[in-house]
């Protein structure tokens, strides 16, 4: 086979539209199956933890209007790993009470906190600050709209004394 038609199988390969329900996607989807079953559980913890840190990214990342808690994140953490809350909290703790505040909204996320969860989850603490702040931006940002609107660059250089 020359260079030019491995590229082209490559590249076939690589771009083929596999239909839904034909014998070739069912044989594709075995042989993932398959991979994912061979997978040990360090490594299927190691993806998952690397999902979500990645979904967290993604959220500050993204233009979203809608606020997701440090504890919606929290949650999927503890539920990927099938942790109970009460649980959670006696291993850290916390009361179960003041856990289910945080998770909520209803409390915020402390530095010291936010240090633990990084430990445990294997993330940078500041990630788990910058959703929370991500989110108090966002909403004081609502709340004062028309007063900042009064503040730019333009006006502070032109009006300087």
């Amino acid at each position: 086979m020359s260079k030019q038609e491995f590229n082209k199988n490559k590249e076939q390969v690589l771009t083929d539209r596999m239909d839904v329900g034909t014998k070739e996607f069912n044989e594709f989807q075995a042989i993932l199956l398959n991979k994912s079953k061979e997978r040990s559980n360090e490594r299927k913890k190691m993806i998952e933890l690397m999902a979500l840190k990645f979904k967290m990214e993604d959220y500050l990342n993204s233009e979203d209007k809608h606020s997701k808690l440090v504890g919606d994140f929290l949650k999927a953490y503890l539920n990927a790993f099938d942790i109970r809350q009460n649980k959670f909290a006696q291993y850290i703790g916390v009361r179960p009470s003041n856990l289910t505040k945080l998770i909520k909204g209803e409390r915020s996320l402390n530095h010291e906190m936010a240090l633990v969860f990084g430990t445990i989850f294997g993330n940078d603490p500041m990630l788990w600050l910058d959703v929370q702040d991500k989110n108090k931006l966002y909403e004081l940002s609502k709340i004062k709209r028309k007063e900042m609107k009064k503040y730019s660059l333009d006006d502070l250089i032109n009006n300087v004394g």
